[in-house]
């Protein structure tokens, strides 16, 4: 299968381990045109086969290296996750797939031979650092003799590096319907001990198309005696199959293969004496599901473009590649090693909002147990800058995120996840930094990054804010038992508005009143909405977004040194701004489409969020219910939401033609016109 060679002295790269990590890291280098060399095992390690699924994110990353061309794999329709007696809560899958592990494993091996890697079946027992910093290894093949290599870079991905953090477990079952789907569950504790760790179950379709068979598996944090295994898998199963009716039935046809779990990734481990981990490796496997093929994936191109990109400097490679895995991942783990060691409180919280689409729960589940990460966070429509906006606004954008993540992470770690953009694209991404970045400079000063700090208390009380939209929890019977969703949600958004008060009392004490009055504003909006009647007489709920967006623009105006007449413009603009982003949440949600807030319309309905209501004119309450079944009333509402979305538009790009700096205008530009978007991409204007 391809070029396998023996006896080289010298190479660019060495690759030890041919797993998913390795494998892609010696594909994005072969692509590159950088010498490299592969080693490990040709099969993947059990000897046998069970199927894996790959997320929306590892395929799209498969497919930027032309890997898919090697695969035999299959869409997902949907990932349905069980967690209390809540209903089933589905999630989209978009972009998912199923692929047989050994199929995977030696596709990508293929995929790497192919594009110029030089691949050699064995092992590497030892590595060395010679006199001028290259790393001497000795090559161990399967057949025949060991020879030494020196090699500028390594990458190891060999599997676990260092003790093992948990188990999982995997095996076929037949008997079962077919399905497209994977099926998820977030055990219940099995004890009263509050430091049980979790226990995460799946079930997903057989990538060969076989109509009566799936593979199941689960994981969890700390040992489980190898002879434990089976019962271990056996309660699983139980536990899934009493949930999701369409798996009971199902028996075992085939053995039961585990594996060690590495989740003890920090940023510090991520090299270790010049040599790049990837993958389990780095120990990048969340600890609350088990899941680690999307970051084996991730970081392994990560991996190959800082060595492409420093070839010639190994201690630069490493350090960029180090700050990439810290940007990237920042708070991730900590997130799901915080909610291992609270998984009654976690598994609580989760099971109690199970049926709730508020956008905090739904962003909170996202951040607690997916691993689409961002991209799953935020909105997928991208703005498109010119280079010399891109080139200033980035560093700005970035510096936002330390500071808010410092404010976070240590008590709340997954909101560091809410509260960053993906570092890759952190300049493209529809955030409330970016119009207050434009606003600074719109009087023709070059934007202070160190105002950063106001940036960043302006996105955490954004998110605060919007921890408290939403329908309101149901009385509970009887009143005495705790309402964990509505208590997370205090705890965190007063949380969130604290740090950001601190923010700007310590770094920007010449706002904090007007700070202060705008945090007022937005709870006095948000009450009266939520508590006042229903009809044209309330305050409409675009009341509560213009208010959001104005202040980001005319403080920045106000802190940039613009003249008066231009931060009423700004004013304006970021009032019209609000306006547009909920008449375009609206659109996308009468669509069936899941917006920036990552709500629905019956739950944007329900919580007094959405704008339909205002600009219809029906006798009684507007519910998802009467727009589901009245088709005339829907067009109608679908219409109006449009127009008024353009209208919106267009009144800010009105208002930003009074910004006389070129370079303000077109960032205000440009995100406006981003966040009327509703096809998800990148069209060209």
């Amino acid at each position: 299968m391809g070029r396998v060679v023996t006896g080289v002295s010298t190479v660019d790269v060495l690759v030890v381990g041919a797993g998913v990590a390795g494998a892609v890291a010696a594909i994005a280098l072969g692509r590159s045109g950088v010498g490299t060399l592969l080693v490990g095992p040709a099969r993947a390690s059990t000897g046998s086969d069970y199927d894996v699924l790959l997320g929306g994110p590892a395929v799209a990353g498969l497919s930027a290296i032309g890997a898919l061309d090697h695969l035999t794999f299959e869409e997902v329709g949907g990932v349905v996750l069980h967690c209390g007696e809540g209903r089933p809560r589905p999630f989209p899958a978009t972009g998912s797939a199923v692929c047989a592990a050994e199929g995977l494993h030696l596709g990508l091996i293929e995929a790497a031979v192919a594009a110029g890697t030089a691949r050699v079946r064995g092992r590497v027992p030892r590595i060395d650092r010679t006199d001028d910093g290259r790393h001497r290894a000795v090559i161990q093949p399967d057949a025949g003799a060991p020879w030494e290599l020196t090699a500028r870079h390594v990458i190891i991905a060999h599997g676990v590096h260092g003790e093992a953090t948990g188990v999982a477990a995997v095996r076929r079952y037949s008997g079962v319907p077919r399905r497209s789907e994977a099926v998820t569950m977030l055990a219940a504790p099995s004890t009263i001990d509050p430091r049980e760790h979790p226990t995460y179950i799946w079930a997903v379709p057989n990538a060969g198309g076989d109509a009566g068979t799936c593979t199941v598996g689960a994981a969890r944090l700390g040992e489980i005696r190898p002879e434990d295994l089976e019962e271990f898998l056996d309660r699983a199963w139980r536990e899934l199959s009493g949930a999701d009716s369409a798996l009971r039935g199902g028996t075992p046809c085939g053995p039961t293969f585990s594996g060690p779990l590495n989740s003890g990734f920090t940023p510090a481990n991520a090299v270790a004496d010049g040599r790049l981990r990837v993958g389990d490796a780095a120990g990048l496997v969340n600890p609350f599901t088990g899941e680690g093929l999307g970051y084996a994936v991730e970081s392994g191109m990560a991996a190959a473009r800082c060595i492409a990109a420093n070839l010639q400097n190994p201690g630069r490679a490493a350090k960029d590649y180090r700050r990439r895995l810290a940007a990237s991942y920042v708070g991730y783990f900590e997130t799901a090693r915080h909610a291992a060691r609270r998984y009654h409180l976690t598994w609580r919280v989760l099971a109690s909002t199970a049926d709730s689409d508020r956008p905090f729960f739904a962003k909170a589940r996202r951040a607690v147990l997916f691993p689409d990460g961002l991209a799953g966070l935020t909105a997928a429509e991208r703005m498109l800058l010119p280079d010399a906006e891109a080139a200033s606004l980035k560093p700005f954008l970035v510096a936002c995120d330390e500071v808010a993540v410092s404010a976070v992470r240590s008590d709340w770690p997954f909101l560091a996840r809410l509260v960053i953009t993906a570092e890759t694209s952190s300049h493209r991404r529809l955030r409330p930094a970016v119009p207050f970045f434009a606003a600074l400079g719109a009087g023709g000063r070059p934007p202070d990054i160190a105002r950063a700090t106001v940036g960043a208390a302006i996105e955490l009380a954004t998110l605060g804010a919007l921890a408290f939209l939403g329908p309101s929890a149901p009385v509970r019977p009887g009143g005495r038992a705790v309402d964990w969703g509505t208590t997370s949600v205090i705890l965190a958004g007063d949380f969130l508005l604290a740090q950001a008060a601190r923010l700007v009392a310590t770094y920007a004490p010449e706002i904090s009143w007007s700070f202060a009055d705008w945090l007022s504003d937005l709870t006095a909006l948000r009450i009266e909405r939520v508590t006042g009647p229903p009809g044209a007489g309330n305050v409409p709920a675009t009341a509560l977004f213009a208010a959001l967006l104005e202040f980001p623009a005319r403080i920045g105006g106000r802190l940039g040194g613009a003249a008066p007449p231009v931060v009423d413009a700004l004013r304006v603009y970021g009032r019209q701004c609000g306006h547009a982003f909920l008449h375009t949440e609206d659109v996308l949600a009468l669509g069936g489409r899941t917006g920036r807030l990552d709500s629905t319309l019956t739950a944007m309905l329900d919580g007094r969020i959405s704008a339909i209501p205002d600009h219809l004119d029906t006798a009684g309450e507007v519910t998802a219910d009467i727009l589901e079944r009245d088709t005339g009333l829907r067009l109608r509402a679908m219409e109006s939401a449009t127009a008024e979305s353009r209208a919106a538009e267009h009144r800010a790009l009105a208002a930003i033609e009074a910004v006389p700096d070129p370079h303000a205008t077109r960032m205000l530009r440009e995100f406006v016109t981003t966040l009327t978007r509703t096809d998800g991409g990148e069209k060209a204007r």
